[in-house]
């Protein structure tokens, strides 16, 4: 299965050189810090997926192929709240700031082959709520928008692990395929490059001169 192109995004009146720096600035404040302060951003599951159909619609105009990605986007949701619910989370509710950690540790897995534990999340998690809450429009968008975004985000990251389980049979230059939509996925989420950055227990940190280097285009 291939990895859809429908990058994550929100707060559309945003250009995205706008949205980038805005992300950028976020990021860079939070790793200054340590976490963010913003709460937990958290929904009520929608009562049938919306982001499924959506996003199969988006992808093909033919009914029988729009049925079939419907219901394997439909599969990667169950399989994403399976994970979760091994996590943690709130009872009941869609964490979309957890949904947006296990994104960017599940691309930066297939662009650099790096790994965090399960109880390296937590932190990653607070780190990255405040460029959730910017990607996501958060403050002005309604419940149904903030299912939306959870669910696409969390079909998003399920597919990206598959796309990147079937490139290792396939070769080099499917791996490489892969590498490239993660590095999109990083740029338009964090708003910076990936190399940027390191990931480990304690979440984000920062390479060496990267915090020069993310002031400067701020």
């Amino acid at each position: 299965m291939k990895t859809t192109r429908s990058i994550p995004s929100g707060r559309r009146q945003a250009s995205t050189h706008d949205l980038a720096r805005l992300a950028r600035s976020a990021l860079a404040s939070a790793l200054a810090r340590g976490s963010d302060t913003t709460p937990p951003l958290q929904v009520e599951p929608a009562t049938t997926p919306v982001a499924p159909r959506q996003m199969a619609a988006a992808q093909s105009a033919d009914a029988g192929a729009k049925e079939r990605l419907a219901a394997s986007y439909e599969a990667c949701l169950r399989i994403y709240r399976d994970i979760a619910g091994t996590q943690g989370g709130a009872a009941g509710l869609d964490d979309v700031g957890a949904a947006m950690a296990f994104f960017v540790a599940i691309n930066l897995h297939a662009l650099r082959g790096v790994d965090v534990e399960a109880h390296a999340m937590r932190p990653l998690e607070r780190q990255l709520r405040g460029v959730t809450r910017l990607v996501a429009n958060w403050d002005a968008a309604t419940q149904a928008q903030r299912q939306f975004f959870f669910e696409r985000i969390a079909i998003v990251s399920i597919l990206m692990s598959r796309s990147l389980t079937d490139a290792q049979s396939q070769g080099p230059a499917a791996t490489a395929d892969v590498r490239r939509s993660a590095r999109e996925y990083l740029q338009h989420v964090l708003g910076l490059d990936p190399d940027l950055v390191t990931l480990g227990e304690d979440g984000l940190a920062l390479r060496d001169k990267a915090v020069g280097a993310m002031a400067a285009h701020a």
